[in-house]
């Protein structure tokens, strides 16, 4: 679906002005005149006070690459879904994955491309200067972002860019979204109403995280509150308790860089029973003696591809590098259904 910019405008206004007891009228065609004085702000002409208005900038709209183009360099033809992060430095957009049916398709370029030709396409297809993007938090639509200027591309050759976002009130305090090109993004209706931190959120998080240590046989760490880095409430099941999505990390931090050998990483999504309070439902455990450092963290969610059910997105810090996954709820049970390239 393509949206068309507005069409450009121009208003004039006047108005007869009374003078000496008598009303001075004209009659002769003004669009000549309108043209040769369109550099004008404000115009009196015979008597007439004319304000030329300059029209508004028409909107930038991303336009995937023609089939034959994106086959060559390797160019996504469909909706691109992207993480937008609020920095000191403004606002970052970094795309993560084409949509490919239930689940996303990995951003590469083909081994015959030209790397620079293909960034410079990607550019203008996908995110030119000037285009909107419609961003989301929480499953819901909250705001814009307008790119303004395109940003260095990650290590794995995929562009970046830079821009304005503007949000609603409720939304102000969030430093990430998930975002898609304005006419490509999905229909999600709704407002911002995220579900909030709960007292028994609070009290389960890290007796959830407890089992899964002790399932995998590590260690507890010596402070929960320590090792506990990221605690999230979401609405992706429904049912009048919200579920929670954690991150436990022992001997590491939630970001790229080291880690010590030693540590392991936690993250998990659980889902409130009443029998049994909450209990996970997907998880992920690291024992860092055996994977390395891989620190995982939820970004957002969002029911992207159109089918019943939210998409998760996920972002995992590596030693040099970081990854994007997908999970989603797939004949019954909550499972990955995607995992990108690592870049930087």
């Amino acid at each position: 679906m393509t949206k068309t910019g507005p069409a450009e405008q121009g208003k004039a206004r006047g108005g007869a002005r009374r003078g000496a007891g008598r009303l001075r009228a004209f009659t002769c065609s003004l669009f000549p005149i309108l043209l040769a004085l369109s550099a004008c702000d404000n115009v009196e002409w015979g008597g007439t006070e004319l304000e030329i208005i300059p029209p508004p900038p028409s909107m930038v709209l991303a336009a995937p690459a023609a089939q034959e183009e994106a086959v060559q360099l390797g160019l996504p033809t469909g909706p691109v879904l992207f993480h937008l992060m609020k920095t000191a430095r403004g606002s970052v957009l970094i795309p993560v994955g084409e949509l490919s049916g239930d689940s996303l398709k990995t951003l590469r370029f083909s081994e015959e491309a030209d790397t620079a030709e293909y960034q410079k396409r990607f550019r203008e297809t996908v995110f030119p200067v000037g285009a909107q993007f419609r961003l989301f938090r929480r499953g819901a639509p909250v705001g814009t972002f307008t790119l303004q200027a395109h940003g260095d591309p990650t290590t794995c050759g995929i562009p970046t860019a830079r821009g304005t976002s503007t949000v609603v009130a409720a939304a102000a305090d969030a430093d990430e979204f998930l975002a898609f090109a304005e006419g490509l993004s999905p229909e999600v209706r709704g407002q911002f109403n995220p579900p909030q931190v709960t007292g028994s959120i609070n009290t389960y998080s890290s007796i959830v995280a407890e089992r899964l240590i002790l399932q995998a046989g590590l260690p507890r760490p010596r402070s929960w509150i320590g090792a506990q880095r990221d605690l999230d409430a979401l609405e992706v099941l429904g049912g009048g308790h919200p579920e929670m999505s954690a991150t436990y990390l022992v001997g590491d931090s939630l970001g790229v860089g080291p880690a010590d050998p030693q540590g392991y990483s936690i993250f998990y999504l659980a889902d409130y029973e009443t029998a049994r309070g909450y209990t996970p439902v997907y998880t992920e455990v690291r024992d860092y003696r055996k994977t390395g450092k891989q620190a995982p963290a939820l970004v957002d969610y969002l029911n992207w591809n159109g089918q019943p059910g939210e998409e998760i997105l996920i972002r995992v810090f590596g030693r040099t590098d970081s990854w994007y996954e997908a999970i989603a709820l797939q004949g019954g049970r909550w499972r990955q259904v995607w995992e990108g390239d690592r870049c930087r």
